[in-house]
């Protein structure tokens, strides 16, 4: 469930103002597949607070409703800093929903997707990443040549949408599967961005947030890309 479906369907619990039990575990089920990122949390709760300020009739009532918007946004800074700090999780596939964990990290990115991937032919993280490009970051691909023209291969579609692409040129495999994003998260492992990879093949993949790992995959990004992007 995207943000936008998530924000439509809490928004259709709000008509008797309640949240029953059995919302409650469809809500935490949802949650519990597919978490929001931190970007995501905000936009989620700006997006109910302003519902439920439309709902109030009396002007006193909404200015208590942004007092309290505003007072929670300040006691939420120290959790956010919290989970600022050095993390690391790791998956398996087929089990765990891998293309899903990539959609919605690729939908927290608020400025830089730099991402080196042998192969990209899941629609679903295609369409991620033109999403992002839409919202002014700026995503940059590095891929292989020879599976750059694969069938249903997206590499050729993002560029024409305007995402910067270069591929390796090279008799060799382009073989990384890695990408940075705002250059503080590295998402990394065996997983190609394909159907088959997030729904068949025994993958592994892992989010981290640990600076010395996340330097060290944005430096080599930046020399390839250095050494294989046309230049400007």
């Amino acid at each position: 469930m995207h943000t936008r479906e998530l924000i439509e369907h809490l928004l259709a619990t709000l008509d008797d103002a309640r949240l029953s039990r059995s919302e409650r575990r469809g809500l935490q089920a949802t949650l519990d597949e597919r978490p929001l990122a931190q970007g995501e949390q905000r936009v989620v709760r700006a997006a109910l607070f302003d519902a439920v300020a439309q709902a109030m009739h009396d002007p006193r009532d909404r200015q208590a409703l942004r007092w309290l918007e505003e007072v929670l946004a300040v006691l939420s800074a120290e959790p956010e800093a919290a989970e600022a700090q050095p993390s690391s999780r790791a998956w398996f596939g087929p089990e765990a929903p891998l293309a899903q964990l990539v959609v919605s990290q690729l939908q927290g990115a608020q400025r830089s997707i730099d991402a080196a991937m042998f192969t990209v032919t899941d629609d679903r993280i295609a369409a991620a990443l033109l999403a992002a490009h839409a919202r002014g970051v700026r995503v940059r691909i590095i891929t292989d040549d020879d599976k750059a023209g694969d069938p249903g291969s997206d590499v050729w579609r993002l560029q024409r949408a305007g995402v910067q692409v270069c591929t390796d040129n090279s008799p060799a495999w382009m073989h990384h599967k890695f990408a940075v994003l705002d250059g503080a998260t590295l998402l990394n492992g065996s997983y190609n961005w394909t159907r088959a990879g997030a729904t068949e093949n025994r993958e592994n993949f892992l989010a981290t947030s640990e600076t010395v790992l996340v330097r060290a995959y944005l430096e080599h990004f930046e020399r390839l890309w250095a050494e294989l992007a046309p230049s400007a």
